[in-house]
C-alpha cells in the first residue's frame, strides 16, 4: 500500500509537465493510475483509434507473456475474447508523430523505435489504457523532446569506454570488449572534435577506472553529458543480437529488466535530477544508430547502473552489438564497422546538442532512412 500511494503521488505531480492543464480521463487499477489511448490520441493530434472490439479476433497464442505478470488479469485481460483482441497492435499516426501499442505488453513503438514502458498496456471495457506514469515519463518526452524542462546547452561530451585494464568485459574470439569500446570512443572523439565539441575521456588507454569515478568526471564539468560505450554478450542465447541503449530509470519506474516494482524504485538517485534530458539523449543517439546501421532494434531501456545512477549530467549507456553472436562479433572486429558506430554515436550526440542548445528536434529513424534513400538515388543517377 505504501508503494502504491507513493507511486500515485509521483504520477499526480509528474503527469505531462507543461501539458498538465489538459483534461485527462484517469482510471485507477491495482493502485495505479491509467489514461485511455483515446485520450492520448486526442492530446497529441492522432486520429481516434478504433475500438478494440471492432478489430477482428487474433489467435490467443499471439500474446507474449509479460515479465513479472502472474496472469493475464494483471494487465486487464480477463476473457478469451479480450485476450484475443489484445494480440493486435494499435497504430496511431499523425504524419508527424507515430505511436504503436499492444495491450498486454510493455513494448511500444515511438516514432519508429522500440521503447519499453514501465507497466504493460491494459484493456478495460474494450479500451486500451496506458500507465499515467508512462505517459509523463516516457511517451511525452519521446514524442516532444523539445518541451522537456531542464535542457542545458552542451559544451563538453564525456566519453566513457567501458571496462579496461584487468576488467576485460565480454570476450569474443576476436578480442575483448574493453578494446572495442575504447576504439569506438576514440573514433567518436575525433568526430565530435571535428564538429567543434570539447571531449573528455574517462580513459584513453587500457587502464581500469572504478565505476563510481566515471560519472564523477562528468559531474565536475558544467554543461557536460556522459556517454558510456559498451558491447553486449549473452551466455544463454548465441543468437542474441542488436543495439540497445539505457538511461536512468525515472523515479517511480522499475528498471526495464526488473520483473516487479520495488521500494527501491522510489529512491531519489542523483541521476534522477536529469532523467528526462537523459531520456532525450538516449533517444537521439539511438535513432542515429538505427538510422545509420542495419541492426536489430532491442529498444530504449531504463536501468540503475552505477554510471547512470550516480551521474548528475544527462547520461546514457550504449550497447553496440553482441560479441557473443557470431555474425555481429565478426562485424565488431572490423575497424570500418566500428568507425560507422562511432560516426552514428557522434551524430546522435550532436543532434542532442542542437536540441539542448536551440530546441531543434533530433532526427528520427524515418528521417535517417529518407536521407539514406536520397543518397542512394543520387548515387544511382550519377552512375553511367
Amino acid at each position: 500500500m505504501k508503494l502504491a500511494r507513493l507511486l500515485r503521488s509521483l504520477c499526480c505531480c509528474a503527469l505531462l509537465g507543461r501539458a498538465a492543464a489538459a483534461e485527462w480521463d484517469v482510471h485507477r487499477f491495482e493502485g495505479r493510475d491509467y489514461v485511455t489511448l483515446e485520450n492520448i490520441a486526442a492530446h497529441y493530434g492522432f486520429p481516434k483509434p478504433a475500438p478494440i472490439g471492432s478489430v477482428a479476433p487474433a489467435a490467443i497464442t499471439a500474446i507474449v507473456p509479460v515479465a513479472g505478470a502472474a496472469s493475464a488479469t494483471e494487465f486487464g485481460i480477463t476473457t478469451a475474447a479480450t485476450f484475443a483482441a489484445a494480440a493486435h497492435t494499435i497504430v496511431l499516426d499523425s504524419g508527424a508523430l507515430h505511436l504503436e501499442v499492444t495491450p498486454g505488453l510493455s513494448e511500444v513503438n515511438i516514432n519508429g523505435v522500440k521503447q519499453w514502458l514501465a507497466f504493460p498496456v491494459r484493456i478495460e471495457d474494450g479500451r486500451a489504457l496506458v500507465s499515467r506514469l508512462d505517459v509523463s515519463k516516457i511517451i511525452e518526452p519521446r514524442l516532444r523532446p523539445e518541451l522537456i524542462d531542464g535542457l542545458e546547452p552542451v559544451t563538453t561530451v564525456v566519453l566513457d569506454p567501458g571496462h579496461g585494464g584487468h576488467d576485460h568485459g565480454a570476450i569474443s574470439r576476436f578480442g575483448f570488449e574493453k578494446d572495442f569500446a575504447l576504439d569506438v570512443a576514440l573514433r567518436a572523439r575525433a568526430q565530435l572534435e571535428k564538429a567543434g565539441c570539447k571531449v573528455v575521456m574517462t580513459r584513453a588507454t587500457d587502464i581500469f577506472i572504478p565505476l563510481e569515478e566515471r560519472p564523477a568526471i562528468a559531474n565536475r564539468i558544467a554543461n557536460s553529458i556522459f556517454v558510456s560505450i559498451h558491447f553486449n554478450a549473452s551466455n544463454s542465447n548465441a543468437d542474441a543480437r542488436g543495439f540497445e541503449i539505457f538511461s536512468i530509470a525515472p523515479r517511480g519506474v522499475p528498471a526495464t529488466n526488473d520483473s516487479v516494482p520495488s521500494e527501491r524504485d522510489l529512491r531519489a538517485e542523483p541521476g534522477n535530477s536529469v532523467e528526462l534530458p537523459s531520456g532525450a539523449l538516449a533517444g537521439s543517439v539511438f535513432h542515429a544508430l538505427l538510422g545509420e546501421l542495419p541492426m536489430v532494434d532491442r529498444g530504449l531501456k531504463h536501468a540503475r547502473f552505477a554510471v547512470l545512477r550516480l551521474c548528475e549530467r544527462p547520461a546514457v549507456l550504449v550497447e553496440c552489438g553482441f560479441v557473443s553472436n557470431p555474425a555481429e562479433s565478426s562485424l565488431i572486429s572490423s575497424s570500418a564497422w566500428r568507425e560507422r558506430i562511432a560516426e552514428a554515436v557522434a551524430d546522435g550526440v550532436n543532434n542532442y546538442r542542437a536540441l539542448a542548445g536551440t530546441g531543434q528536434r533530433p532526427k528520427t529513424l524515418a528521417e535517417y532512412r529518407r536521407a539514406h534513400a536520397g543518397r542512394l538515388q543520387l548515387r544511382d543517377a550519377a552512375t553511367p
